[in-house]
């Protein structure tokens, strides 16, 4: 059996299909991790479009063409040589695959197209009919286009091959087409891997701008507040019945955050007790034991509590009304149920939902 090369078409696209199937799970992780954006949704699909079109053309485009005692098998196609009724050759231009590849993508690049002459992109054409089809093959490379014409030489010797090519009539292409079709596709798959690689780098960055800070320091934080709140019986806080206790909890913003979105993984917890029902002074010397308590000044309507490698911050806005909104910072979402109890047992502390 000779084996005669037809082209590298099936092995490149195979190539892109490793690399499409493997950019899927890679986007379809990032998915998981942006919840916030649309953007690794639609680069998932893209990349399963590209993976199915690019199969597609692998299965069309066998690498050789293997020459039996009877029949030439062409990749899934078996064509037996006494049905072959005629055998042309010529020549056609790709240079519109060419034009049609850099012209969206670099005019200068499609410029020095245009400026060459067209036979510059010439490739070598069998065709072989048979009663029921026509199959074409193409070659940039003269030797291997010889080897082929030799082969069919040889086990049809009876069968001269004609010189001229039926133009636009269909045959089916068992080599790359390198049609204007074949280049605009050729700038959808660049176009694809520029944005495929740009969106599958930013996820090795997913930092977060601020944090995450220690679990352990920031619950100590708040408990350290909460103990010297309780610490005094005598000193203890009013109970306040009717003042709704606000926790929420907030994704932290990443440092690519327009591409990223917010990170569910890190996460800034919030306190926040608000009530219009409170008296005036009941809610000035509550604040002010707060304050007191948190190391704030007399005074003071924003603060950080100095404990190490956290950021809990405290804010008591200047308002008649009772306003005490409390953050945790930036921390790993597997401390949340921790810090929310310790959040729940400072408002405790301070006399709310006792």
């Amino acid at each position: 059996m000779k084996r005669v090369w037809l082209s590298s078409g099936a092995g490149r696209a195979w190539t892109v299909v490793v690399v499409a199937s493997a950019l899927t799970g890679w986007h379809g992780w990032g998915v998981t991790v942006t919840p916030e954006r649309p953007f690794f949704w639609i680069m998932a699909i893209a990349d399963l479009v590209v993976a199915a079109v690019a199969a597609r053309l692998a299965v069309r485009w066998p690498g050789y063409a293997m020459f039996g005692d009877d029949a030439v098998v062409l990749g899934r196609e078996r064509v037996r040589y006494d049905s072959i009724t005629a055998v042309r050759t010529g020549h056609v231009s790709v240079k519109g695959f060419w034009l049609a590849f850099w012209l969206p993508l670099s005019l200068l690049g499609g410029v020095v197209v245009a400026l060459r002459r067209a036979d510059a992109f010439d490739r070598q054409v069998v065709e072989l009919d048979t009663p029921d089809d026509r199959l074409r093959m193409r070659w940039k490379d003269v030797d291997s286009h010889g080897a082929f014409l030799d082969a069919v030489r040889t086990a049809r010797p009876d069968l001269a091959p004609t010189s001229g090519l039926d133009g636009p009539d269909y045959a089916r292409d068992f080599t790359p087409k390198l049609s204007v079709g074949g280049g605009l596709l050729a700038v959808g798959l660049v176009v694809w891997l520029f944005f495929a690689g740009l969106l599958g780098i930013q996820l090795l960055d997913r930092s977060t701008v601020d944090g995450p800070y220690s679990v352990d320091a920031t619950s100590y934080a708040i408990r350290s507040v909460t103990e010297r709140l309780t610490g005094n019986p005598d000193t203890r806080n009013p109970d306040l019945p009717g003042v709704p206790v606000d926790l929420s909890v907030e994704p932290c913003a990443r440092t690519n955050e327009t591409l990223l979105g917010r990170s569910p993984d890190v996460v800034d917890l919030r306190l926040r007790l608000l009530s219009r029902d409170v008296p005036e002074p009941v809610a000035e010397a509550l604040e002010d034991e707060l304050r007191k308590h948190a190391g704030m000044a007399p005074g003071d309507y924003r603060d950080r509590l100095d404990i190490a490698d956290s950021a809990v911050r405290i804010n008591i806005p200047e308002v008649t009304t009772l306003y005490i909104d409390i953050r945790t910072g930036c921390v790993d979402d597997g401390g949340e149920v921790r810090l929310r109890e310790d959040l729940r047992a400072l408002a405790a502390a301070l006399g709310v939902e006792r």
